[in-house]
C-alpha cells in the first residue's frame, strides 16, 4: 500500500449511542447496535475490512439493512475504537472475540457480512461457528490467498515489492490511505501509532498461511453469496470455484468495479437483503 501522506493528532473519539465495549480474555473489543434486537429475528452482523472500521466500510448500507431487523457492527483488535495489544492477527482471534459480542447481547445467530478481511472473517465463522450464521454473504474475499493476485499477496509477504501498474492501479489512493490512518488516530486509544501497528499486523495475516479446504467450504451448511468485483482483489476463476464448492451459494459478480469502490455499489444493498430474505436451499 502507499505512504500515507498527511499525520493527525491523537484526538480520542466519542462513542456513538448504542455503541458498547465487552472484554475478552483482558482486551476490550468495541461494537454497535442499531436498531432493536429481538429473539424471533436473527440481527444482521458486519465484518469491516483491513485498515477500515464500521462507519468507513458500511456508513451507506447500515441505514437500509436496519429498517427490518437490528444490525451489529464490531471493529477488530486494533481497528477503530478497539485498541490493538499483542499478539498476531489471526482469523481464530477475530473469531473468538467476535463470538463473545454475540454472547454478550444473547445472539444466537446472525446474518454475516463481511468485505474483504470482514468476508474472510465471515468464511472463518461459517466453517467453524455455523451455528451461529444464519447466512453469510462474503464480499471480496477468497478463500486462500491462492485466490488473491499474486501480486497482492507479495507486497503483503514483502513491503518493498513494486506490484504491476495494473494491480497499483486498484490499490488506495495515497488520498484513501491517509483517511484510513486519519480515522484510526482519531477512533482508536492508540493513536496514530496503532495504524502502523495494525497495518502491519494486518499484512502478516494475509501473508500467513491462512484459509480453508475444499472440504472444509463442501460442509457449510448454511446460504452463502459470494460478491466480487470485475476488476477485484479475488480472481473470478477462484471465486466461481467457491461458488461450486459450497452447497448453498451464489455468485454475484459487479461489472466496471473494484475493491475500492465495490461497497458503494448502488446494487449492494439488493443483492445483501436477497441472500438475508431468502431461504436455505434443501
Amino acid at each position: 500500500m502507499k505512504k500515507a501522506i498527511a499525520m493527525v493528532s491523537i484526538i480520542s473519539a466519542p462513542m456513538l449511542a448504542g455503541a458498547e465495549t465487552v472484554n475478552v480474555d483482558g482486551h476490550d473489543v468495541y461494537y454497535e447496535v442499531h436498531g432493536e434486537l429481538t429473539p424471533d429475528q436473527p440481527p444482521v452482523l458486519l465484518l469491516h475490512g483491513g485498515a477500515m472500521n464500521i462507519t468507513s466500510t458500511f456508513a451507506d448500507l447500515i441505514p437500509g439493512l436496519s429498517e427490518d431487523r437490528a444490525v451489529i457492527g464490531v471493529e477488530q483488535q486494533g481497528h477503530g475504537h478497539t485498541p490493538i495489544h499483542d499478539g498476531d492477527f489471526t482469523l481464530a482471534t477475530m473469531r473468538a472475540d467476535t463470538l463473545a459480542v454475540l454472547d454478550e447481547l444473547d445472539v444466537e445467530q446472525a446474518h454475516v457480512i463481511g468485505f474483504s478481511m470482514g468476508g474472510m472473517l465471515g468464511l472463518e465463522l461459517a466453517v467453524n461457528a455455523h451455528e451461529r450464521v444464519a447466512s453469510l454473504s462474503a464480499i471480496s474475499a477468497s478463500q486462500n490467498g491462492d485466490g488473491m493476485l499474486p501480486d497482492l499477496v507479495k507486497m503483503n509477504q514483502d513491503p518493498t515489492h513494486q506490484p504491476s501498474p495494473e494491480v497499483a492501479a486498484l490499490m488506495p489512493s495515497e488520498e484513501e490511505f491517509a483517511q484510513m490512518a486519519a480515522d484510526t488516530a482519531e477512533m482508536n486509544p492508540g493513536g496514530a501509532e496503532a495504524f502502523q501497528a495494525m497495518m502491519a499486523k494486518t499484512s502478516a495475516l494475509i501473508a500467513s498461511d491462512w484459509g480453508w479446504t475444499d472440504e472444509e467450504l463442501a460442509a457449510i451448511p448454511l446460504p452463502v453469496q459470494i460478491i466480487l468485483g470485475d476488476n477485484d482483489f479475488v480472481t473470478l476463476d477462484h471465486a466461481l470455484h467457491m461458488k461450486k464448492t459450497i452447497p448453498d451459494a451464489w455468485l454475484a459478480v459487479l461489472p466496471d468495479t473494484e475493491h475500492m469502490n465495490i461497497m458503494s455499489r448502488p446494487e449492494l444493498p439488493i443483492l445483501l437483503k436477497r441472500r438475508i430474505d431468502t431461504p436455505q436451499r434443501h
